[in-house]
């Protein structure tokens, strides 16, 4: 009692171990689907995965009770003649020179539970028998054992071999029964045993009509057949000798047949090695290192991302595409020229006006920020061109090492909003750009100094003309001493050369101040953009690659799961 409880919890266990493995198939299957095509995921290994994840699916909800266990071989290998030797009646018709089995036949040892699993099989109704009736004690054994004798392999009747096609991956154990004139058959094994390499737990062979040789010729056979079932990496699969004319070594074959049944655990082996040969299969697509298509590279599971300092060195290209530096000298010389309307020399400011350059002026002014408005639309043209440089710069970085498809996929992520880019980074140039036409208030106090120091100048320039006509050339009677004594000229000189100096001082002191303050907003103002632009490098460049690269590591996560994490995979 207490092995069989330990056998049914160690079958419980593994079926549930198999469950976790085939979900992460099935997730394999539904990354890999995303990226099928050319230089992608094969689709055939996805349209044959999706078939194994359906066929393994099915067979875990019908009966655990019972194991399928399938005779294959040849016309006149003597299958059928097996097939009715282990079933004790002559269920199946005999052939020897050409194909008699057209449909599969079954035996089943308990019938109960037993028929759904066959309807999924397509065993004909007629072709089913049952041995429930006449068990005998020694029978009692192979109860639950559903026996398949499929149609001939080599049959000329297509839907012959399309029986023999499915059922081949639907049954739990495969039995493949050979004769001495055809064991080597270069069609069975390329076609059927080849295929089934890391299936050597549910597959076993049987060289039959030992009754034809001798003792030596059946050592012989049985080297020669070892040497090829290890070559097709079948290293662990058992060979049994059998004649069905004499029932030498059917017992044997029995045997085996007994503890396939005992163990209830050769559907759960039989899903498990396809799933081995699947996720194997997989494995090109995690390799990195090397080109993954050609089975190169260390196959090692590294962790990979994207370069640190990749949005720092994106945002300086789209910087340079932008003409930051640029924006930052246009933005500093209209300030200066705007605050030259308050803080300027003003005998320089006369001279503008009076010459009329004053409209110049303000065109050059509006010229300015009609330049800064042009960049905050985005770049284009040849700036485009240089933002699609450093795209294909990341982009190569970040795919480097990594097997086809995700290394192009990879380089589409990082490319896959560039035609957004521009008008994102014009967007954030002008969110950043101060209002136009701001005035310092300083500016204004500066402008009524001025204001009145030219006023001093013009005082001082009419007092001293007054002086000069009413105290040198005695033109006005009456005229106060304030205006006609000539002693006082230098004075109004000294008042007018003061003011002027003062004004042409102060207007220097206040244009190096300005310029000092436009660098420093200038750069504020570069720095925010740049910052601005590494945002828009993350959300537009690295979040999509993160994203795609995370979903490599999420397809090497489900492999792992998948392969049971053998050793290769860590």
């Amino acid at each position: 009692m207490t092995a069989t409880l330990t056998a049914f919890t160690n079958t419980g266990a593994e079926r549930a171990g198999l469950s976790a493995r085939l979900t992460a198939l099935a997730r394999i299957v539904e990354i890999g689907s995303a990226r099928s095509g050319a230089d992608g995921f094969s689709d055939k290994l996805l349209a044959e995965t999706s078939d194994l994840l359906t066929r393994a699916g099915q067979r875990l909800m019908l009966s655990s009770e019972h194991t399928v266990v399938a005779l294959a071989g040849g016309t006149g290998s003597g299958k059928s003649s097996l097939f009715n030797q282990l079933s004790a009646a002559d269920f199946s018709t005999v052939g020897v020179t050409r194909p008699v089995t057209r449909e599969a036949h079954a035996c089943v040892w308990g019938v109960s539970g037993s028929g759904p699993l066959l309807e999924w099989l397509g065993v004909p109704r007629r072709y089913r028998y049952a041995r429930a009736s006449a068990l005998s004690s020694g029978e009692h054994s192979m109860n639950g054992l559903v026996l398949l004798d499929m149609p001939d392999h080599d049959s000329v009747m297509g839907h012959a071999t399309d029986v023999v096609d499915k059922l081949v991956g639907m049954s739990d154990l495969l039995v493949w029964v050979l004769d001495p004139q055809k064991y080597a058959d270069a069609a069975v094994h390329t076609r059927f045993l080849a295929p089934l390499a890391g299936h050597s737990e549910v597959v076993a062979v049987v060289l039959n009509q030992a009754d034809l040789l001798t003792a030596g010729q059946i050592d012989d056979c049985v080297q020669d057949l070892r040497r090829l079932l290890d070559s097709e990496g079948l290293e662990n699969s058992q060979i049994l000798v059998t004649s069905a004319l004499t029932g030498a070594g059917v017992e044997e074959l029995r045997k085996l047949l007994i503890e396939a049944v005992s163990a209830r655990k050769a559907a759960v082996a039989r899903i498990s090695a396809d799933v081995d040969q699947a996720t194997a299969r997989f494995g090109r697509y995690a390799a990195l290192g090397g080109n993954a298509a050609d089975g190169d590279g260390d196959g090692g599971l590294t962790a990979v991302g994207v370069p640190p300092g990749t949005e720092e060195r994106l945002a300086a290209s789209f910087a340079g595409a932008a003409g930051v530096d640029a924006i930052g000298d246009a933005l500093a010389s209209a300030k200066e020229l705007r605050a030259f309307d308050y803080v300027g020399w003003p005998v320089s400011w006369l001279v503008e006006r009076l010459a009329k350059r004053d409209p110049i002026r303000k065109m050059k002014l509006g010229k300015l920020w009609d330049e800064l408005r042009e960049v905050s639309a985005g770049p284009s043209g040849a700036q485009q061109a240089e933002i699609d440089n450093a795209l294909t710069e990341v982009a190569d970085e970040v795919a480097t090492g990594l097997p086809r498809p995700w290394s192009r996929t990879v380089k589409a992520a990082v490319r896959s909003r560039a035609d957004d880019i521009p008008r994102a980074l014009g967007g954030e140039i002008s969110a950043a750009l101060p209002a136009q036409g701001v005035v310092e208030r300083w500016w204004r106090w500066v402008g009524v100094l001025q204001g009145l120091l030219l006023g001093c100048a013009i005082v001082g320039f009419g007092w001293l003309v007054t002086l000069l006509v009413c105290g040198v050339f005695g033109v006005g009677a009456g005229v106060p001493k304030l205006f006609s004594t000539v002693i006082l000229m230098p004075v109004a000189a000294a008042l007018v050369v003061v003011a002027l100096i003062a004004g042409w001082q102060l207007a220097r002191a206040c244009a190096r101040s300005v310029h000092a303050a436009a660098e420093r907003e200038t750069l504020q103002l570069t720095d925010d953009i740049r910052h601005r632009m590494a945002a828009v490098a993350r959300a537009f460049v690295v979040a999509p690659a993160v994203r795609e690269l995370s979903e490599f590591e999420r397809f090497r996560s489900e492999l792992r799961v998948a392969a049971a994490e053998p050793a290769g995979l860590r």
